[in-house]
């Protein structure tokens, strides 16, 4: 009898990992978010996180029963998840495009607290150093660690290396304990006489929508100077825009910057050599033909038929992202130009906007997101399991550092620009 060929290998996998992930992404958006009242705060776990702790389980059991499959699960679900990540960029890259008006109107200042975002790593890149990170510090803080960071990680280094490792840390940490975080930061943040009502708002947009929320309503809460409705104005643009500087800042700035530190000699002496090297991977992946089908049936079906020529519309472009990115390289990354795009689209004003905003919306983002992170949790290897162990505490640590940097730097930035042109409130 004939050994299966790897193209039938590779297809039969891929049918796995599609119909789990399906499954996965359904159900915990039918169940819904979990919320969990600790006194004054409320920490909100949305179908996402569940869905992402759900895959990785399944994943430790694979690894453990099934130590030959689990090799190309997670080589299948990576191949996925470049096409995945992308189609999701486009999407976020949309809300970018509606809410451009808002982002123009609020002024310069929400444009200048951007740059803040780079904050994360004054804190915490040393201290992941120190704390025996290795490489997976690069990937852990050069952002705040959300869907937008995994994208970026993904089609730079690969989900399976330690860069992945380290994003992943940032995000699991944030999920649990950010928007906890980010309440107690604007309330310490209202406390420092430097910083007005206006600046805290800017700086509450974190590109995350729980922690954004968490933070500017505990700033509204105990704001004098500012309505609660302007607060939470500013806190969404904010957020929307943290979209683009995390891929923007994150490909020409901070990822080349942090590259260069790593290989600074002071550097060398704090790294762990276990995160300095990737797992390799096996040598059986579903063709680009069957992974895009498989992305395909697993959008068409969480989504609803009634979403599909969005779907349709989406994956279109973020293949047309996909094609430009391999021929630009790292000078304009895939995950940029698929931002771009999605925001060119749908601006206000534009001739085609409606026609494609209707098309685009019916699409919902945080279904797409909840996909997305089924996808990474059977992606992750025992290598990168092995890392979080190793990291434990520390992880959280610096995702605590990460999430101060970015806060006070742009809130810092946001205060300076407000004061020189007269509007410090």
């Amino acid at each position: 009898m004939s050994e299966p060929s790897n193209a039938k290998i590779g297809t039969v996998t891929a049918i796995g990992v599609t119909v789990l992930c399906v499954l996965v992404t359904a159900g915990t958006e039918y169940a819904g978010a979990l919320e969990l009242r600790i006194g004054t705060f409320a920490l909100v776990l949305l179908p996402l996180f569940f869905a992402f702790v759900i895959t990785v389980a399944v994943n430790l059991s694979l690894s453990w029963r099934r130590p030959d499959v689990a090799p190309l699960v997670w080589s299948t679900a990576g191949k996925l998840l470049q096409l995945l990540t992308v189609v999701f960029v486009v999407r976020a890259g949309v809300v970018l495009g509606t809410s451009l008006p808002t982002i123009i109107e609020a002024g310069p200042a929400i444009l200048v607290q951007s740059l803040g975002k780079t904050g994360t790593v004054l804190l915490a890149f040393p201290a992941a150093l120190l704390l025996g990170f290795g490489r997976a510090s690069i990937g852990a803080t050069f952002s705040i660690g959300r869907e937008p960071s995994i994208a970026l990680v993904t089609e730079r280094y690969g989900i399976s290396g330690p860069e992945g490792s380290g994003v992943l840390a940032t995000y699991i940490s944030g999920t649990l304990f950010g928007s906890l975080f980010f309440s107690a930061l604007a309330g310490v943040g209202s406390a420092i006489p430097l910083f007005g009502s206006t600046a805290l708002a800017m700086a509450c947009g974190v590109g995350s929508g729980g922690m954004t929320i968490s933070c500017a309503g505990s700033l509204a809460h105990g704001s004098q100077d500012l309505p609660q409705d302007e607060i939470l104005a500013l806190a969404t643009a904010s957020d929307v825009l943290t979209y683009v500087t995390t891929v923007l800042l994150g490909t020409f700035v901070v990822l080349p910057v942090l590259e260069r530190l790593y290989r600074a000699p002071a550097a060398a002496r704090n790294r762990l050599e276990s995160g300095d090297t990737a797992e390799a991977g096996p040598t059986v992946v579903p063709s680009s033909l069957v992974a895009g089908l498989a992305v395909t049936v697993l959008l068409l079906v969480t989504q609803g038929w009634r979403a599909a020529p969005g779907v349709l519309v989406l994956l279109v472009l973020a293949i047309g992202a996909r094609l430009l990115g391999h021929r630009t390289g790292r000078f304009v990354p895939t995950v940029l130009w698929a931002a771009l795009v999605g925001a060119v689209l749908t601006v206000p004003g534009l001739p085609w906007s409606p026609v494609m905003l209707r098309i685009l919306s019916a699409v919902d983002l945080l279904t797409l997101a909840t996909a997305v992170l089924a996808c990474v949790g059977l992606s992750v290897t025992t290598r990168q399991l092995k890392i979080l162990r190793t990291l434990s505490w520390r992880a959280v640590v610096v995702t605590l550092l990460v999430f101060a940097g970015s806060f006070f730097t742009s809130a810092l930035l946001a205060q300076g620009a407000l004061s020189l042109v007269g509007a410090a409130g």
